[in-house]
C-alpha cells in the first residue's frame, strides 16, 4: 500500500493522541513531550476535527477513549512501535560499524594511536579503524567518516567540511649528537626529506635552504623520517605538536632556526550528517590536542 501523506493528519497530532491514550491523560503525555497539557489537548482536538470523530473525553484528570479512539490508538501504537524498532535496528547496525578515519602518517603515530586507549576508556563501545596515509584520500568515495588533515593557510577541500583542531608551528629538529652546540651552519648538515614532494621541498625553501645543495637522507619511507632524525642521521622538520614528547625527553633538540610558518590540523568530514560515534571521536580529538598544546 502506497502512503498518501497528504491524506494523513499531522504526525504531531497523531503522536500526541497515541501518547495520551497510553498514559491516560493530557498532563502525563505533556510531561513526556515536555510541552503544556493545553498543547496536547489542542493537538488531540485538532486530530478529532481532521477525522470528524470523537476520540477521547475528559474524565476528571484522566481521559477515556471512545470506541473509535481505542481502535486508532492501537493502530498508532503498533505503527509507532514498528518505526521505533526500525530506527533502533539502524542505530544498532551503525554502532557495530567502526569509525573510519584517514590521517596523516605522523599525527597517527604521534597523537592518535598513542592516545587511543584514552578514547576507548571513555567510549569502550566504539570501534575505530585508522588509515595512515601520506596522500589525501577521497573519504567520500571510500566511505570514511572523517579525515585528519593539515594545511598551511585556508583549507581548499571542495565537498568537505573542515573543522579546525589545532595550529602548530613547523620546526626543525635533530638528535643532540647532531644539533647540540651548533648555532648556525645547518645548511651544511644532512637533512631528511622526500625529494620531489612539493610540500617538503617548499618547507625547506621557507627555512631558507637550497634543496639542490643540501645533503639528503631519504630511505623512501616517509613514516621513518623522525626515526632517522632521532638516530642522528640528519635534521628533519615537523609540526611541533608531533615531536613534543621527544623534545621533552631530550631525544630530539630544536634546531635554532625560526619557524617559517604554522600548519593547522582539521577534522574533515563529508557534507551532511555525521554519525554520533564519529562526532564523539572528533570531540575527543579536540580535547586531546588542546590538552597536549597546553602541556607543552
Amino acid at each position: 500500500m502506497e502512503l498518501d501523506w497528504k491524506a494523513l493528519p499531522s504526525l504531531a497530532s497523531l503522536r500526541a493522541f497515541e501518547l495520551t491514550a497510553r498514559r491516560g491523560s493530557f498532563a502525563a503525555a505533556a510531561r513526556e513531550l515536555n510541552v503544556t497539557h493545553a498543547a496536547i489537548a489542542q493537538r488531540v482536538r485538532s486530530l478529532e476535527a481532521d477525522l470528524g470523530v470523537s476520540l477521547a473525553r475528559r474524565a476528571g484528570r484522566s481521559v477515556v477513549l471512545t470506541e473509535a479512539g481505542t481502535r486508532l490508538a492501537q493502530h498508532l501504537t503498533d505503527g509507532f512501535g514498528t518505526i521505533a524498532d526500525g530506527v533502533q535496528a539502524l542505530r544498532d547496525e551503525q554502532q557495530d560499524v567502526p569509525v573510519q578515519i584517514a590521517t596523516t602518517l605522523h599525527i597517527s603515530q604521534a597523537v592518535v594511536i598513542p592516545e587511543l586507549h584514552d578514547f576507548w576508556r571513555k567510549h569502550p563501545e566504539i570501534q575505530v579503524s585508522i588509515l595512515p596515509s601520506r596522500e589525501a584520500v577521497d573519504i567520500v568515495s571510500l566511505g570514511f567518516d572523517l579525515a585528519i588533515r593539515a594545511t598551511r593557510g585556508e583549507p581548499d577541500w571542495p565537498g568537505l567540511v573542515a573543522e579546525p583542531l589545532l595550529e602548530s608551528d613547523i620546526i626543525a629538529v635533530g638528535a643532540p649528537s647532531l644539533v647540540g652546540g651548533m648555532k648556525d651552519g645547518f645548511d651544511a648538515m644532512p637533512w631528511i626529506w622526500s625529494a620531489g614532494v612539493g610540500f617538503e621541498e617548499n618547507t625547506l625553501a621557507a627555512f631558507g635552504l637550497d634543496t639542490g645543495a643540501l645533503r639528503n637522507v631519504d630511505i623512501g619511507v616517509p613514516s621513518m623520517q623522525l626515526t632517522l632524525a632521532r638516530q642522528g642521521l640528519g635534521i628533519a622538520f615537523a609540526a611541533e605538536i608531533l615531536v613534543r614528547d621527544e623534545l621533552a625527553s631530550g631525544d630530539l633538540l630544536r634546531v635554532p632556526m625560526p619557524s617559517p610558518f604554522a600548519v593547522t590540523y582539521y577534522a574533515v568530514t563529508p557534507v551532511g550528517p555525521i554519525r554520533p560515534q564519529a562526532q564523539d571521536f572528533i570531540s575527543w580529538l579536540k580535547e586531546t590536542l588542546a590538552r597536549m598544546s597546553v602541556s607543552r
